[in-house]
């Protein structure tokens, strides 16, 4: 069980540093690191305190659980911890409430622990990362936190007020938003980072100038939406391009899109792809990038199309995945894959906020770096022309230099349900 921190006003000494914390036998607590303290007449070691502190460096972006001070129970007693003050040792006006999710204006509020710490047990003190306001767009920033805290038993007869410090490094995993409310002319603008897409311009017809294509639409409570008609024979229609390094992921990284697909035009339906096809397929060393798309199930009646990912590796070598993972025809859904880089590399689809019933857990390589622009909605064949048009409506595209974890996930999902552009800080 555990539960917020409550102030309460058990007093006693205030130990600073990392040192091991012992226990005095009339509530009275020596902090040392080089010598014995008798307890109870009995001889305490170094290697055995009664009471273990560790102060922790951990670090992710919003919505991820972070820790930041463990302590081992080795007296017989069980003991309870309760927060008396926390704030943020910072150079600027970060507050913990700013770095933290939580409720109210105390900020002890902002942390977790357990209720009760058995004899023997270890305990730890943890919060989760909010959306840092100000946070610049990719940016890594350490925060040290000074957390004050009163360790003692149930009958508060053993008790100590010390001060630790924590670091924590906040890590904004964002790169590109495309929400397609601010389109002008060619211009739809990336609202994170200036990595603006641009739309293709279809020219005129007996003086009529039909201007640029995909179309802005209207997506009910989404708000303005990207219309995408799948015309993969005309060359241009159902594309918008983005050209940034930036976009060049080869380790980790997400893409998220909301969807309303209406069919398969040609074998694949193309959300992201930055692909290096092979020149009329001979060339084989140009396969590289990552894609992520849709296509026709085995039941081509069952008003469903399922998702695939595909990354090209150096030397041509690709690997492609149906990951039977399921969106509706007809219906808004929200996918996501995020790509994980190691040895073991881990991959995962979610729909609507879930990987697990209706989603996909695997492995791909790491994607080789592609000299080709990010492309939304449409894709390139072996002879580089758009071949590969998704059909339907699209909103909110985005792109994150990490894989974001299951809760980040389900937190974009939640937030971003009702039409607005979600966080995945919750």
């Amino acid at each position: 069980m555990s539960k917020k921190w409550t102030r309460r006003s058990a007093l006693a000494l205030i130990g600073s540093g990392a040192g091991l914390l012992t226990w005095g036998t009339g509530g009275f607590t020596d902090v040392t690191a080089d010598r014995q303290v008798n307890i109870n007449t009995t001889p305490d070691s170094l290697d055995h305190p009664q009471l273990g502190i560790k102060t922790l460096r951990d670090g992710g972006g919003p919505g991820q659980r972070v820790s930041l001070i463990t302590f081992q129970n080795n007296l017989d007693e069980e003991i309870g911890v309760n927060l008396n003050a926390a704030t943020v040792d910072s150079d600027d006006t970060t507050e913990v409430a700013d770095l933290f999710k939580g409720e109210g204006i105390d900020p002890t509020n902002y942390f977790d622990a357990p209720d009760s710490v058995g004899p023997e047990e270890q305990g730890i003190i943890e919060a989760t990362l909010d959306l840092l306001p100000n946070a610049s767009i990719g940016s890594d920033r350490e925060y040290d936190l000074l957390l004050d805290f009163t360790a003692g038993t149930k009958n508060e007869n053993q008790t100590i007020t010390l001060s630790r410090k924590a670091t924590v490094t906040y890590e904004d995993p964002r790169v590109s938003y495309w929400d397609f409310e601010q389109i002008s002319g060619r211009t739809v603008s990336d609202i994170w980072s200036g990595n603006d897409a641009s739309r293709i311009y279809v020219g005129r017809s007996r003086g009529v100038n039909y201007g640029y294509e995909p179309d802005p639409a209207g997506g009910g409570n989404r708000g303005t939406v990207l219309e995408l008609g799948g015309d993969w024979y005309s060359g241009g229609n159902g594309v918008i391009t983005a050209s940034s390094s930036e976009l060049d992921f080869t380790d980790d990284f997400s893409l998220s899109v909301w969807i309303k697909p209406t069919s398969i035009p040609n074998l694949y339906a193309r959300l992201f792809s930055k692909w290096d096809s092979p020149r009329n397929n001979r060339d084989s060393d140009a396969e590289k990038g990552y894609q992520f798309f849709l296509g026709e199930t085995d039941d081509k009646f069952d008003n469903e199309f399922e998702i695939g990912i595909e990354t090209g590796q150096r030397n041509g070598k690709t690997t492609k995945i149906k990951t039977g993972a399921t969106v509706d025809e007809g219906n808004w859904n929200h996918v996501v894959w995020t790509h994980t880089s190691s040895k073991q590399s881990e991959d995962r689809v979610y729909v609507n906020g879930d990987h697990e019933s209706n989603g996909y857990s695997g492995n791909l390589p790491d994607p080789y770096g592609s000299n080709e622009p990010l492309r939304i909605g449409n894709g390139i064949d072996g002879n580089d022309r758009l071949r590969f048009p998704f059909n339907g409506l699209m909103d909110e595209a985005k792109a994150y230099h990490t894989a974001l974890t299951s809760e980040q996930v389900k937190n974009l999902y939640e937030t971003s349900k009702g039409g607005d552009g979600g966080s995945i800080g919750g």
